[in-house]
């Protein structure tokens, strides 16, 4: 399968929504193509080199998109609502036309194998994750109401990978391999990002107070 390719500093997921604000005239020049003939684009992270370079060289793992919305934007540019689909792997890179394009295969994510280490991950994440979520939350004096978690491995990452303060190269491990890889990986993070986080909170907390006893 061949598919125009975005390499961004942002790792997509499928069911993720992507803002993009196209502005380079090979971007345009595909966001034109796929509206004119609708299909999808791949998502990669970049590895090496720069958004707005020729030279790019893309992670193995991205996700295919679906172009949502578009609207003009300042300058000639647009602004893209996509979506993530589906997770995929680049076989190779083509010749760009005029924008980067790969063969790509598809990953089906409905085929995954059951385990003791993948169940065990699983209840770990989903007893971990709304606990994270809120204490996140209570960092912005916000408050979350009950979450519903898929109940498959990988719809699971990747609704919770969306939601996580982590840099986009711990995203991308997340993205890759199998589902024990993917869910374990996860686990891994949210324990981390628990002890973290609750830090965090007693001193965002320690900090109002003292704010509000020196206005009194």
């Amino acid at each position: 399968m061949e598919i125009p390719l975005f390499p961004l500093r942002t790792v997509l997921f499928p069911g993720m929504r992507l803002p993009l604000r196209v502005f380079e005239d090979r971007y345009l020049a595909m966001t034109r193509e796929l509206l004119e003939t609708p299909g999808p684009f791949g998502v990669v992270l970049i590895r090496q080199g720069e958004e707005t370079g020729r030279s790019v060289v893309p992670y193995a793992v991205g996700t295919t998109a679906m172009i949502e919305g578009v609207r003009e934007g300042q300058g000639g540019s647009l602004m893209v609502s996509a979506k993530g689909v589906q997770r995929f792997r680049l076989v190779r890179m083509l010749s760009p036309r005029p924008y980067p394009r790969g063969e790509v295969e598809l990953i089906d994510d409905r085929d995954w194998v059951p385990s003791v280490t993948l169940t065990r991950a699983l209840e770990s994440v989903r007893a971990t994750f709304p606990v994270y979520f809120r204490l996140a939350l209570a960092m912005t004096d916000q408050w979350a109401r009950g979450l519903s978690l898929p109940r498959e491995p990988h719809g699971l990452v990747d609704f919770v990978a969306q939601w996580l303060q982590v840099d986009e190269e711990a995203k991308q491990r997340l993205i890759e391999g199998e589902a024990s890889d993917r869910v374990g990986h996860l686990a891994e993070l949210l324990d981390d990002l628990l002890t973290r986080t609750r830090d965090e909170v007693v001193e965002y907390q320690r900090g109002k107070f003292r704010a509000l006893g020196s206005a009194n």
